[in-house]
């Protein structure tokens, strides 16, 4: 099976560098367009599901490809971006200012987190869990799409890629870039295998 692991297009928040976390905006008149762009990369057969997170920004990004190969997305709110609670409708410059210390720490090691987020832990299980069951619910030879998240894909190249908390921190997960794990011919998540990640199809600006 492979997965693959997909950013929703340019958000509203991305647009103005706001912090969004679980803040559910939806995409940019960029981001309905990379959205559109990106269903081009798909022709039939080419996907067997559709999964999204329930956030507006992921599913916006899903729906053009759903439509175009008549699959319908399956929501799980599972998939969502990691909570930056009281962050979270700031601008990063805004966060920089009032949460010095707190963001320095972050912004050197993804892993170090603040207590009002949800720590990197958390975030990663509920990723794993969900692809865990997308792996016992589908057949080995599927190839399965999910539109997520920047930092629920980074929790991914984390594991399967072995990256300490700094090199995370240097990591910029693209909108609408594409990142493909396969479990051939295992269903066991933890035999699974990064392909690529991060590939570009689509323009960013």
């Amino acid at each position: 099976m492979e997965i693959l692991l997909i950013r929703h297009g340019q958000s509203k928040g991305n647009e103005t560098s706001t912090v969004q976390g679980q803040t559910d905006e939806g995409l940019s008149k960029l981001g309905k367009k990379q959205a559109t762009e990106l269903s081009d990369c798909f022709k039939a057969g080419d996907l067997n599901a559709i999964y999204s997170s329930d956030l507006k920004r992921a599913t916006e990004t899903a729906r053009p490809t759903a439509r175009k190969l008549n699959i319908k997305i399956k929501i799980d709110p599972n998939f969502r971006e990691a909570s930056f609670g009281i962050w979270e409708g700031l601008t990063y410059e805004g966060v920089k200012e009032k949460y010095k210390v707190e963001y320095s720490a972050w912004y050197k090691n993804y892993y170090v987190r603040p207590g009002w987020f949800e720590s990197f832990d958390s975030h990663f299980k509920r990723i794993k869990k969900a692809i865990k069951n997308i792996l016992q619910i589908h057949k080995s030879n599927e190839r399965i799409a999910i539109f997520t998240h920047g930092g629920s894909i980074k929790t991914q190249l984390a594991y399967f890629q072995k990256l300490k908390g700094e090199e995370l921190s240097r990591l910029t997960i693209k909108n609408g870039s594409l990142t493909s794990v396969e479990f051939n011919p295992t269903t066991q998540y933890e035999k699974g295998k990064l392909i690529y990640y991060n590939k570009e199809v689509i323009k960013n600006g």
